[in-house]
């Protein structure tokens, strides 16, 4: 039992910024109140630079998985989308297994407003929810029907960055999306109106 525990501790000080810190602070107090015993020594004597570095490798795993999953995001965000996910990566990784899970994690961390500012511009947010839906359709357990609505016309978003287009406008009207699914061991297909 020790021994999970002390895994899942260093698992936390890998992932978590400010758990990292305070632990550090004061091993001792944190390690008993996680319910270690003995393994705090062993983990105080890490030094913290190290940890740290390898803290910044992981999220740097974290932001390609990611951005593979959300590439028209990415790409029409640019070094915003990677200073937004440092802001989210903070937090650490949601449960979970999957790169899925973080992408759609890092979707609802920018649909909440919790970078402190809206994502711009407004259509981003849209192309980031859509690629979303569809990171849920072929990943996370392959669903039989989602279907979303947009407040912007992504067919014709997707189209112009499809065809290398800088996007330009503010692509006002409505997107109705579809991903259907017949079998767990079949590609989704998609609609987009």
């Amino acid at each position: 039992m020790e021994l999970a525990r002390q895994q899942q501790l260093f698992a936390r000080l890998c992932t978590d910024r400010r758990f990292r810190e305070e632990f550090f602070a004061a091993p001792a107090q944190v390690a008993a109140r996680e319910g270690l015993t003995v393994a705090a020594e062993g983990l105080a004597s890490l030094p913290p630079e190290q940890l740290r570095q390898f803290a910044r490798l992981l999220r740097t795993r974290r932001l390609g998985e990611v951005g593979l999953a959300l590439p028209l995001t990415r790409r029409v965000l640019g070094l915003r989308f990677v200073e937004l996910f440092k802001d989210h990566a903070i937090q650490g990784p949601p449960p979970g297994e999957r790169p899925g899970e973080d992408a759609l994690a890092f979707v609802e961390f920018l649909h909440r407003g919790a970078a402190g500012t809206p994502v711009e511009p407004a259509w981003a947010m849209s192309l980031a929810r859509y690629e979303a839906a569809k990171v849920q359709a072929q990943w996370l357990g392959r669903r039989k029907l989602i279907m979303r609505r947009f407040p912007h016309a992504l067919r014709r978003l997707v189209a112009d960055l499809a065809g290398g287009a800088k996007p330009e406008g503010d692509y006002s009207g409505w997107t109705f999306a579809v991903w259907c699914c017949a079998s767990s061991n079949q590609e989704p297909r998609h609609w987009l109106w």
